[in-house]
């Protein structure tokens, strides 16, 4: 049994085998020098079983297990089971599809500060745009700063794991899709406002860099839009969250027309909240992403075709919410 590692590195891993093969070689060139490397395939049909046993017999001097589940579960159930088999202090996470640079490990680690840092979360660097679809996407895993994070990123994060075994991630949100290119499911978000209740602080490390080989089609592209909208409804019901700033004007702006019909009023509020709506991704686009006057102009009606099926998906799981289906259990924060 090789020594206690100091850092337990956990990959999820369905149907992703040429990319995976990438995300662990440059995992077996990391520079840290005391670290584990668990992946957990959640049920691949692919060859993804045949390479993982070939890994691991192929470099002996890096300490690797990998799990299998039985049934398709989804990122978080597998990215808990990892924990649970986890032994070091410090769990990290990376996405089967990141390629972290060789300092990635080292420098996340050097993110806890101080004992009250719980978790830190790194840079996730888009490759260049092949169409349209990835270029509206561009800058969505930006994290910004260097101290206090005001978010977490799945493909790109480290946390105390006394704290993950108490505070686990998310397994009720929504089903595990079978196509890997969607997922749209803010795996981190509720670690993120769980931690931050219970007073633990969480640190940006923009250095701590990976690369995200994650590539879109128009139907991908949607499809996230619309499951993200179903998992941020699902996340505000459990949490307690305010209503989306982002989606909350567009539905107004929609719902103020039909009093329009009557009155001039309606009208006046559903151009106001569309103008709130616009103000919100624009300053998204450009102060979060970083995106160029360019990238916006040429990328715009996309980004609105987006939203409008991010809040459709919002709107759907709203109405199931409220009537009942498929509830999560909801959680007190402090």
């Amino acid at each position: 049994m090789p020594e206690q590692p100091q850092v337990s590195v956990i990959v999820p891993n369905r149907n992703r085998r040429e990319i995976l093969s990438r995300c662990l070689e440059a995992l077996a060139r990391q520079t840290h020098p005391s670290f584990e490397v668990i992946v957990v395939d959640d049920c691949s049909t692919d060859d993804s079983p045949q390479f993982l046993a070939d890994f691991a017999e192929n470099h002996p001097g890096l300490d690797f297990r990998w799990l299998r589940n039985d049934v398709h579960l989804g990122a978080n159930p597998s990215r808990n089971r990892g924990i649970h088999t986890s032994r070091g202090a410090f769990v990290a996470f990376l996405d089967n599809d990141c390629i972290a640079e060789p300092e990635w490990l080292e420098r996340l680690l050097a993110g806890f500060v101080s004992p009250r840092v719980a978790a830190v979360t790194g840079r996730v660097d888009d490759p260049p745009p092949k169409n349209i679809f990835e270029l509206t996407f561009k800058g969505s895993h930006r994290v910004h700063g260097r101290t206090h994070a005001t978010r977490l990123v799945a493909g790109n994060m480290c946390v105390r794991r006394e704290l993950l075994l108490k505070h686990t991630l998310d397994e009720d949100r929504a089903a595990p899709s079978a196509d890997q290119n969607v997922s749209g499911r803010g795996d981190e978000e509720g670690l993120f406002l769980m931690l931050r209740a219970a007073g633990h602080e969480q640190h940006v490390v923009p250095d701590a860099i990976v690369y995200h080989e994650h590539h879109y089609t128009g139907r991908t592209f949607f499809r996230q839009a619309y499951r993200g909208g179903r998992s941020a409804a699902r996340l505000g019901y459990k949490y307690g969250l305010r209503p989306r700033i982002e989606l909350t004007p567009l539905l107004l702006a929609y719902i103020a027309l039909v009093p329009g019909i009557w009155h001039p009023f309606g009208w006046a509020i559903s151009a106001l909240s569309a103008g709130f709506f616009l103000a919100a991704i624009l300053y998204n686009e450009f102060l979060r992403k970083r995106k160029t006057v360019g990238e916006v102009l040429i990328t715009f009606p996309v980004l609105l075709a987006y939203y409008h099926a991010r809040l459709a998906g919002y709107v759907v799981q709203g109405i199931g919410l409220w009537c009942g289906r498929d509830r999560p259990q909801r959680v007190r924060l402090r």
